[in-house]
């Protein structure tokens, strides 16, 4: 079976954790970074979340998008998972770097805070919305039991394709999806 490395499964769910802890403990007030203490901690939290989001990005980039399936993947539906993984890197460098741009700000108390406060908060709309779709994704290829579940999560494994009738309707209409992709996107 095709797998993702004991390395790139270690940095996606080691930056994952590290995301959904951002999250949780999130600055609500800008009046809360006035706490030294506070302001170097998310400083160095956001640059060692900017260095593992860009460690993946290298050495993620060259590897097999779809890993794992059991059968030939369509160019259709291999665009929207490059274009789905490249909004969800897009969005996860934007975070800290906006995260550390509103510290510069504060920090050097200069005129901009509401384009930075802007800026990271559609970055962090964009990661609730990618992870969405990329969570989602993942859980639906589950069920149709494409195997690429098992190439990066090490728990619930697929035993076999979902042969239902249900599921044939679904890949049904997707392949016309992915076809319309490869027509106007693709060629």
């Amino acid at each position: 079976m095709n797998s993702h490395t004991l390395l790139a499964k270690t940095i996606h769910w080691t930056f994952s954790v590290l995301y959904a802890y951002g999250i949780f403990k999130q600055v609500e007030d800008l009046d809360e970074l006035e706490d030294a203490t506070l302001l170097n901690f998310e400083i160095i939290f956001a640059v060692i979340f900017l260095v593992i989001v860009m460690l993946r990005f290298f050495y993620m980039k060259d590897a097999k998008t779809l890993l794992g399936a059991h059968e030939e993947m369509h160019k259709g539906h291999l665009f929207i998972a490059k274009a789905t993984h490249r909004l969800v890197y897009f969005s996860l460098v934007m975070l800290p770097t906006t995260g550390l741009l509103i510290a510069g700000i504060f920090k050097a108390d200069i005129p901009g805070m509401g384009i930075a406060i802007a800026l990271h908060e559609f970055s962090a709309f964009l990661s609730y919305i990618t992870i969405g779709v990329h969570v989602a994704a993942s859980l639906y290829s589950r069920y149709k039991g494409e195997g690429i579940w098992n190439a990066m999560v090490p728990v619930w494994q697929e035993s076999k394709k979902n042969e239902s009738k249900f599921v044939s309707t679904l890949e049904t209409i997707e392949n016309k999806v992915y076809d319309q992709i490869e027509d106007r996107l693709i060629k």
